[in-house]
């Protein structure tokens, strides 16, 4: 059984060096990234993409360059991470170990999900797992501040999307019901595109920081002795660009599965103007979590909730339950079941510890 969680971990006996240590992160958090963007970004441009808005190829062009300039902005949702999750004691190959095991474990789940074709927060793939590798390790979380700074967000802010998603939905379809559906829908098509740019841009800003608060703990755990303050954790332009290199590329190699969980049969985006109104959601709220509310959001989250407004306030709207119900199970369960791997894989490594 892993030790009750104390402020105090043992000292450790190094059976692996830190050099070592220290490039198995930078290598995970690096691929962390990759697979993010992979299994993410298409979710960007799904509506753009199921509406015929633009071409796939150009699609995850577009969503790969503003991933990546998304990616380079921006400091306030690191500062609220950094705030939630910086508890580590000044002991640099435990704060390694348990990174190591938290990336990975946040990896395994990612491309289980991907594979299986449901989205999952990439958010609480992580956090689940570092924080699931933490208490292996003996090392407190504040739950109150780890609740209202991670896990809160990523479910309220979906459902009031999903509201005003059916809101603008409703009042959308009564305004233009008499107008020319050939013109209105090339203007739909060209402000899709612009939408699933920002959305990309938005995605980028979001995601970024959180790989790049962890990368720069393990940096600070590797180069500093006197231990990590989240007061001095801004992410430095190297690991900026090294993580904005890695999403971008994930993002333009990334395939289609969410988008055609999510963008075609959970509900149906091929209408220009609906799958415009959920893109402007979606992409509405990830910005002001991101810029505004310095918050950390699930993309994944934000644009399910919002296709499902969408399709609710149509007038015969067609939500299909055997797609919805394992997104919604995997939602409710993914930080869970991060904390579990993470803590599987970490218990390992605390033994030989």
């Amino acid at each position: 059984m892993p030790p009750s969680p104390s402020k105090n971990p043992r000292p450790e006996v190094d059976f692996v060096s830190s050099d070592v240590l220290f490039t198995v992160v930078i290598v995970l958090t690096i691929g962390y990234a990759f697979v993010n963007g992979f299994h993410d970004a298409g979710l960007s441009v799904g509506n753009a993409v199921a509406s015929r808005s633009v071409h796939p190829h150009l699609a995850l062009i577009i969503a790969a360059v503003f991933n990546f300039i998304g990616a380079l902005l921006g400091q306030g949702v690191a500062e609220s991470v950094a705030v939630a999750l910086v508890e580590f004691p000044p002991v640099e190959n435990t704060v390694l170990l348990v990174l190591a095991a938290g990336i990975f474990a946040a990896l395994v789940w990612n491309i289980t999900t991907y594979l299986v074709a449901v989205p999952v927060s990439s958010t609480h793939c992580l956090f689940g797992g570092i924080i699931g590798a933490a208490l292996v390790f003996g090392i407190a979380t504040d739950a109150v501040l780890v609740f209202w700074t991670l896990i809160a967000p990523a479910f309220l802010l979906p459902v009031v999307a999903l509201v005003i998603a059916y809101a603008v939905s409703s009042a959308t379809t009564r305004v233009l019901a008499s107008h020319a559906p050939k013109p209105l829908f090339r203007h739909s098509r060209f402000a899709n595109n612009v939408l699933s740019a920002f959305l990309g841009l938005a995605h980028g800003m979001q995601d970024a920081q959180k790989v790049g608060v962890v990368m720069m703990i393990a940096i600070l755990a590797h180069t500093d002795p006197v231990g990590i303050s989240h007061d001095v954790l801004g992410i430095a332009w190297p690991v900026r660009i090294l993580i904005a290199v890695a999403l971008g590329l994930g993002t333009f190699l990334s395939g289609w599965r969410m988008v055609r969980t999510v963008s075609v049969r959970m509900v149906t985006m091929s209408e220009p103007v609906k799958a415009t109104v959920a893109d402007a959601v979606s992409a509405g709220f990830l910005f002001v979590a991101a810029a505004l509310l310095r918050l950390p959001v699930s993309m994944s989250y934000l644009v399910i909730a919002s296709n499902i407004g969408t399709e609710l306030g149509t007038p015969r709207p067609h939500v299909r339950g055997r797609f919805l119900i394992p997104v919604v199970a995997v939602a409710a369960t993914a930080l869970f079941i991060a904390g579990l791997l993470g803590a599987a894989v970490a218990l390992p490594l605390y033994l030989l510890h």
